[in-house]
């Protein structure tokens, strides 16, 4: 729903080229993706701009929302939550689970990000005895979850993926399901990173199956303490191999043209990448409303 960084783009008083671009790929709000699998809806990341997002996509109900880290462009739009957690308080099912009804929608992070929530959006968590309604979130450590024990929601298998954000732990997500072939198909969504580990590779590369996305924090062409640039997102993506790799959270010095003329000039330095290029396989910079299926 948003590939942009912290600022979105356009920027506020900027009128450089990418700001003032009438190409709708260079329009980029802040971060956040939406996951539909069968009647199963997550959001990733609850940014400024989530209320636009939410009614650009036509989101009418969320199971659960997952969160990366706590920065403000990831989470600042939390309170556009109540809607959701006041009309659906629950994913589980009442009968079946009366002992989890009505906790309030379900969300998940490490646990340094929803010590911040909790913090930051203290107001949610005190009484209120009449209006000024606050949003009914279920609070859940995701690292309670992995390759072995994913989150399963509907026929979606979610595993969290251990980031470094400079020196903020992040998440990432890593999301399966299973194909009408029998085959396990996923997609990795791995913002806001200047690192990952190479236990959190090898868990993208097996814990899902055949990846057929692979969605990376790409910032900008100059190196970043908290983020990849573009070449290290292409050596990330190089490790990992996925069928389509695609950079997100970019700011405004490039184009979206320009940010794939880069990609392809620098190709060649990637020879896996090269080569599942070749083979019908892409790599390029996302943009906001784009769909990938899995």
């Amino acid at each position: 729903m948003g590939t942009g960084t912290s600022h979105g783009i356009p920027v506020i008083g900027c009128d450089c080229k990418v700001c003032t671009s009438a190409d709708p790929h260079d329009n980029r709000m802040r971060c956040s993706a939406y996951v539909v699998q069968d009647k199963t809806e997550v959001v990733i990341d609850v940014g400024p701009e989530f209320r636009l997002q939410a009614l650009r996509n036509h989101i009418r109900h969320l199971d659960a929302v997952l969160l990366t880290h706590s920065h403000a462009d990831h989470l600042h739009g939390l309170d556009d939550l109540r809607i959701f957690s006041h009309t659906h308080p629950c994913h589980y099912d009442r009968a079946a689970f009366p002992e989890t009804a009505g906790k309030g929608l379900p969300v998940y992070g490490n646990k340094g990000t929803l010590s911040d929530v909790r913090k930051r959006f203290s107001y949610i968590f005190k009484p209120v005895k009449e209006g000024g309604g606050v949003a009914k979130l279920d609070f859940t450590d995701c690292s309670a979850y992995g390759k072995d024990s994913p989150l399963v929601l509907g026929g979606l298998r979610i595993v969290p993926v251990p980031l470094m954000h400079g020196s903020i732990e992040a998440t990432g997500w890593l999301f399966s399901c299973d194909g009408s072939d029998g085959k396990r198909r996923s997609i990795a969504y791995l913002t806001d990173c200047s690192a990952v580990p190479e236990d959190s590779v090898a868990l993208v590369k097996n814990a899902g199956g055949l990846l057929e996305h692979l969605v990376i924090d790409g910032l900008r062409v100059r190196p970043h303490s908290t983020h990849f640039s573009f070449d290290e997102a292409l050596a990330c993506g190089e490790k990992i191999g996925a069928r389509h790799t695609w950079f997100i959270h970019m700011n405004h010095d490039l184009l979206h043209t320009e940010i794939q003329n880069y990609i392809d000039e620098r190709l060649h330095n990637y020879p896996l990448l090269e080569n599942i290029v070749k083979s019908g396989g892409s790599v390029s910079p996302a943009y906001d409303q784009l769909e990938l299926t899995a």
